[in-house]
């Protein structure tokens, strides 16, 4: 029996590592529950000690490893809001991101617009195309966010796509998605979305807002060990793709050694070509299913509200602060939280006191550090506080 939890509050207890730390570095690599790790485990030692294919386990059963991605495309289809038949996994976020940046031929005088600064997965991915001579237009920074009104302005006639992080890694920023969506779809342009920093925390509607394409992860908030990841491709992306190959995989009859022909499928299936990596692809269906129990809203209502009582504490805490000035509409579960290098922390301060904290790193150029606070629903307050006990401790030290 998967031993999922039926409710927010009771989750934490799944989690071993929340037991001893406040674990606040989830944006880099989050937790893994009991019921990922036990489920990997179980098809770790099939393997090893009774060898053969795959079995996975469910609660209404067991079915082999095909039947167990069906499930797990159909919990993320629900998750990401889109049709399962839209999913396709592969090793990474960023490997699946140059499904449309490699993929797709854009046509002569064509642009896509990105964002400048932030995560460096799809920018570098569009550099690449840009020094072969794609138009790639950068939105940049204002007071440290970039918001959708930059991207839209930079768009024209000859804007082909658009790339956005829903959240920004660095600095929490919650994209208005909708309004991007609106105008992209509008004008007919591609709307690409990389959801790593919100999957598995707030909600997500792929399909309802019009997005072309999205691509998670697998180790943030869904949970899981490294090494898989997850896109929503279009149908309108789909026709457009160029993959990098196919295989068995990739065939309308997956394991008809027999058949002289390839037929792609018709769904996003057709960009998977060999073996997958099986256990991370069951470990984010049951991550998913997790989600799907607990709810989207229930879910995204405690992470955001875990989320504003952090920077809550930031304002009310001598010594500390925020990085930057965010509309509530636009605060999520990450907080950029600043503490005066005069306090004279330590990261071993935070290890001390059981507290999972970003390193410090060297102060920026107004003497302060720059920690990525990130929460998520194995939180609770008491963490938050935790970390701020700390900082609290060395501004009383002489």
């Amino acid at each position: 029996m998967i031993n999922f939890s039926k409710d927010i509050e009771g989750f934490r207890a799944h989690v071993p590592v929340t037991k001893d730390w406040a674990y606040l570095i989830t944006a880099s690599t989050g937790l893994i529950p009991d019921f990922v790790y036990d489920g990997v485990r179980r098809y770790m030692d099939d393997r090893y000690l009774k060898g053969g294919d795959s079995v996975w386990a469910y609660d209404d059963g067991e079915t082999g490893t095909l039947g167990m991605m069906e499930r797990a495309k159909a919990a993320l289809g629900r998750m990401l809001g889109c049709p399962a038949e839209g999913i396709a996994f592969g090793q990474s976020a960023t490997q699946l991101f140059t499904m449309v940046t490699d993929g797709i031929d854009y046509a002569p005088g064509a642009n896509v617009v990105t964002p400048g600064a932030g995560w460096i997965g799809s920018r570098y991915a569009w550099q690449k195309r840009e020094a072969e001579g794609l138009e790639v237009r950068y939105a940049w920074p204002v007071d440290g966010l970039i918001r959708a009104e930059q991207l839209m302005e930079l768009c024209d006639e000859n804007t082909a796509a658009v790339t956005v992080n829903l959240v920004e890694s660095d600095t929490g920023y919650l994209m208005d998605i909708k309004k991007l969506a609106t105008f992209c779809r509008e004008r007919g342009i591609l709307l690409f979305v990389d959801a790593v920093q919100a999957a598995g925390a707030l909600k997500i509607d792929a399909a309802e807002w019009g997005a072309d394409f999205l691509v998670g992860n697998d180790y943030k908030w869904m949970m899981n060990f490294c090494g898989t990841g997850y896109a929503y491709v279009g149908e309108r992306v789909r026709s457009l793709v160029k993959h990098w190959g196919a295989g068995w995989m990739s065939d309308t009859e997956r394991f008809n050694t027999g058949k002289a022909r390839l037929e792609l499928l018709p769904d996003a299936g057709r960009f998977e070509i060999g073996y997958p990596h099986a256990d991370g692809i069951y470990g984010l269906g049951l991550a998913a299913a997790q989600y799907e129990l607990l709810g989207a809203e229930n879910v995204e209502r405690c992470v955001r509200s875990l989320g504003d009582y952090c920077r809550e504490r930031a304002l009310d805490t001598p010594g500390a602060g925020l990085a930057y000035d965010i509309e509530p509409a636009a605060c999520c579960q990450i907080a950029v939280v600043t503490l005066d290098a005069s306090l004279g922390l330590r990261d071993e301060d935070f290890v001390n006191a059981k507290v999972f904290a970003p390193s410090l790193g060297a102060p920026d150029a107004e003497g302060r550090h720059r920690l990525r606070l990130s929460l998520h629903y194995y939180n609770n307050r008491e963490d938050i506080d935790r970390f701020f006990a700390v900082v609290e401790a060395a501004g009383k030290r002489d």
